[in-house]
């Protein structure tokens, strides 16, 4: 008789050769020399097979956003004729910085190049089975609302698909400028769509996958939404949508914090005029924003956001689009039946920290007069603070409870907060918490598990992203328990499975929330005196970069 340990090495055993190892296609998509074609609402896309799986990337979901299109809804993509070739990632949208800093993240990056016809998304299947049903899981890319896309090697469906048995998607949308700028004090009616137009090309992409993912062996009435950090962020906005209700089901935010406070419009007005000052635009003549190079507006928008003060460019509450913000009444109501799931990793900040390693090797002294001044407390709330972190963990040095306290106060907090609203509210759905705590091997593991750490992890590429992750067979089992709870939750809207002890929802009681690692862990209140001692701690956002600053 085997036992749960041998059962368990035997199910790792086999789905790391699942993952690593080809597999053969069925009919005559086994035959390499045959196209791979699909027919879908605007004609035929040719496609390839890789890593045991079917992928069509580059699709368009909306025309082009230039010209007379920019600031405008996503519209519809014309009919094309003949095979239209979908097998390379399309453009991505105007933005600045198009991938992260280091070796470590060389698998976040990515290299097609710009441009306004970038509405575009990638499908990942096992097979063409027009009759499977399988669940549809379609990703937003982080990046904040200025940057990223939806290709790279670490954005590879192909293992997900495959070890999950679902039809994964990933996207592109406007961003910064593009895709969230405010026009509505100075012409509603031209360009009222243009605040949250980002946001507006999300659920563009949803349509897409209602009325044509059946054709690629998904299930358009199973479909999770699920992205990390501006991605996570997105999706709490996108739950307080009306337009988006109805197009997916479940959702998982990884990192999403930004998007659970919604701005009004007229917070952004300042960031707008500016923009508008630094293009020289007439605000009576807002057309002429849109046949300006778009290289115009990027550098026109990093002038306007120093002149303002302020980011500008995010979604907010516009009153047409986005009505409310996500966990008032109002916002939960529109997501009453959709169970979500929210998590952060256990050292998000240290990823901003990394651009001075000398952070990571703070005196006593120099923690305190970081916290003293970020977040205006005194050395009798610090000591409060250090003792609750030390409590569970005393091995904690200064650094590490900068970290800690930089990554809760910023992630876990708000995440945590919304987690009690939602489970807390009449007649929701389930809640589910998570914390992914597996440490990157990277010089020694100085940075712990870091802010965008968990997404190869959730798509099953840790070998693409093993600069990273290192060799070693704990990141693949790490790997297989996160997608093991997503591909679960995904199919169900409950992420238990056998890999995982038992997972409950998040409830006020008892706060479970999943440990991730290679061996998890269901944790009661995982740091619930730390939790409580940073609960009236506030980063004032003009301060926000001396939390990062190294200081002598």
């Amino acid at each position: 008789m085997k036992t749960g340990r041998q059962n368990r090495r035997q199910f790792l055993s086999t789905a790391m050769l699942s993952i690593a190892a080809p597999i053969v296609l069925r009919g005559t998509m086994a035959m390499a020399a045959d196209p791979i074609t699909v027919k879908i609402t605007n004609g035929i896309l040719r496609g390839a097979a890789a890593k045991g799986a079917v992928s069509f990337k580059g699709i368009p979901y909306a025309d082009t956003t230039a010209g007379a299109n920019r600031f405008r809804a996503p519209q519809p993509v014309p009919h094309w004729s003949g095979e239209r070739d979908a097998t390379r990632y399309g453009s991505l949208c105007p933005q600045i910085n198009t991938g992260m800093d280091g070796a470590i993240f060389e698998w976040y990056n990515q290299q097609e190049p710009l441009g306004e016809d970038c509405c575009v998304l990638n499908v990942f299947t096992p097979d063409l089975n027009a009759k499977a049903k399988r669940p549809v899981m379609l990703y937003i890319h982080g990046g904040g609302y200025i940057n990223g896309g939806g290709g790279g090697a670490g954005l590879d469906g192909s293992n997900l698909a495959r070890y999950g048995d679902v039809v994964v998607v990933t996207i592109n949308h406007r961003l910064n400028a593009f895709g969230y700028t405010s026009l509505s004090h100075l012409d509603p009616e031209a360009f009222g769509d243009a605040a949250n137009a980002g946001n507006l090309d999300i659920i563009a992409a949803l349509e897409w996958v209602r009325d044509n993912i059946e054709a690629f062996g998904g299930d358009p009435g199973s479909v999770t939404v699920f992205g990390q950090s501006g991605g996570g962020s997105k999706i709490m906005t996108l739950l307080a949508m009306p337009k988006a209700q109805g197009l997916f089901h479940r959702a998982i935010s990884m990192s999403g914090a930004a998007g659970l406070n919604v701005d009004p419009a007229s917070a952004m007005e300042p960031y707008v005029n500016a923009l508008i000052k630094e293009l020289g635009v007439d605000p009576k003549n807002l057309a002429a924003m849109q046949q300006l190079p778009f290289q115009n507006l990027l550098d026109a928008r990093t002038r306007a956001v120093a002149a303002s003060g302020l980011e500008g460019a995010r979604p907010v509450i516009d009153g047409k689009h986005i009505i409310a913000q996500p966990m008032t009444r109002l916002g939960l109501a529109m997501h009453v039946n959709v169970p979500l799931m929210m998590g952060s990793t256990k050292t998000e900040a240290s990823l901003f920290f990394q651009s001075d390693m000398r952070n990571f090797s703070l005196t006593e002294a120099q923690m305190r007069a970081r916290m003293r001044s970020v977040f205006a407390i005194d050395d009798a709330k610090i000591d409060t603070i250090v003792a609750a972190y030390r409590k569970d963990a005393p091995e904690m040095t200064p650094s590490d409870i900068l970290v800690a306290v930089a990554s809760d106060v910023q992630f876990r907090r708000p995440l945590t907060e919304a987690a009690e609203i939602k489970s807390g509210a009449s007649g929701q759905a389930s809640v589910y918490m998570y914390n992914f705590t597996w440490t990157i091997p990277w010089q020694n593991g100085v940075l712990g598990s870091p802010h965008a750490v968990d997404i190869p992890f959730a798509f099953g590429t840790v070998n693409e992203a093993g600069a990273m992750t290192g060799a070693g067979a704990d990141a693949m089992e790490t790997s297989m328990n996160m997608m093991s709870a997503f591909v679960n939750f995904a199919r169900t809207g409950n992420p238990n499975n056998e890999r995982l002890p038992e997972w409950k929802p998040y409830d006020s009681a008892t706060r479970t929330t999943m440990l991730i690692d290679a061996s998890c862990e269901a944790a009661s209140d995982w740091r619930g005196d730390a939790r409580r001692a940073i609960a009236d701690l506030k980063i004032d956002p003009f301060n926000r970069a001396a939390l990062y600053r190294y200081a002598a």
